[in-house]
């Protein structure tokens, strides 16, 4: 479906966005596009969809020879190939609805076409709730799910998706990863630019590495580092987390053997016991004055009467 053959682009003799990169891409592909900033993964994307142009080698989208095609077969490109931008890109005075229809306006689809299908990818992303409401009055995780229903509007072959994730929280970055992974698994190619070595790491998906222009690794179930780098990972993590379990258990209090606890807990009873004894009498020893004088008080009290 898509063929990158040698190709080279540089913006100036000290600036070299990407230096003979080959890769091929087929139909119905998860893959994404890894690497430190600027290692040319932007640059692949704008050639891609043709807003640049290599300065050697060839670039095929199917038929079509990116290098060598008409300002018509560019529209006609950007109709079969949907793009997701970091930024989400909307129209802040068109609510949701109107973002996703405009696209398919400017395709020249028909009114019909239009409300049948704005309502249908709108629902796609989960956002039929929300297609009356105004990109201010949007989160950013639903600000990128418009963004995304948008460019599945013109059923497009390819989706990609450039940083589609850099400026969300968690939580959303998730959802918008489970959206593309759906829109995916009905057959749609999906190229993902990503820092996101969590996301990368969990699907399992095809991974290129990309780093000063180069390609560097093209693996079919890959992370986000080479696999050696990945495991070290793992074996650091692991040890890390044996030392701190190894060290709560030394930092807690040995518990003595049983019979020493019974008798400890013996000595403690009796302990107390004559604690509370001796209280007990102390207690006693303390009232027994009051009362006796009570007593002296009532018979000299007698002993006056009967005089």
């Amino acid at each position: 479906m898509i063929r990158f053959l040698s190709v080279s682009k540089k913006y100036s003799d000290e600036i070299t966005a990407l230096d003979n990169v080959s890769f091929e891409v087929q139909d119905g592909e998860f893959v994404f596009l890894v690497g430190p900033s600027g290692s040319g993964k932007t640059t692949a994307i704008k050639l891609l969809i043709r807003e640049e142009i290599p300065d050697e080698g060839r670039i095929f989208f199917e038929d079509l020879d990116l290098a060598d095609i008409s300002r018509d077969l560019v529209y006609e490109l950007r109709r079969r190939v949907g793009v997701i931008f970091q930024d989400f890109k909307l129209l802040e005075d068109k609510d949701a609805y109107e973002n996703v229809s405009f696209a398919l306006e400017a395709a020249g689809k028909s009114d019909n076409d239009i409300k049948e299908t704005v309502p249908y990818v709108l629902e796609i992303v989960g956002l039929k709730d929300r297609m009356d409401a105004f990109p201010r009055e949007l989160s950013g995780g639903e600000k990128q799910k418009v963004a995304i229903a948008r460019a599945l509007a013109n059923n497009p072959k390819v989706l990609i998706a450039d940083e589609p994730t850099g400026n969300l929280d968690p939580t959303s970055t998730w959802d918008i990863v489970q959206v593309l992974n759906k829109i995916n698994n009905w057959g749609t190619t999906i190229i993902m630019a990503t820092h996101g070595s969590e996301i990368v790491n969990t699907l399992g998906k095809r991974v290129i590495r990309m780093e000063g222009g180069r390609l560097i690794r093209d693996d079919i179930k890959g992370t986000y580092d080479p696999v050696e780098d990945f495991e070290t990972k793992i074996l650091v993590n692991t040890q890390l987390t044996k030392e701190k379990d190894q060290q709560r258990k030394d930092e807690k209090p040995v518990s003595a053997p049983p019979s020493q606890e019974k008798s400890e807990k013996k000595e403690k009873t009796e302990t107390n016991i004559g604690k509370n004894e001796g209280q007990s009498e102390q207690k006693s020893r303390r009232e027994k004055p009051k009362r006796k004088k009570v007593k002296i008080g009532i018979k000299n009290k007698q002993k006056k009467n009967n005089n």
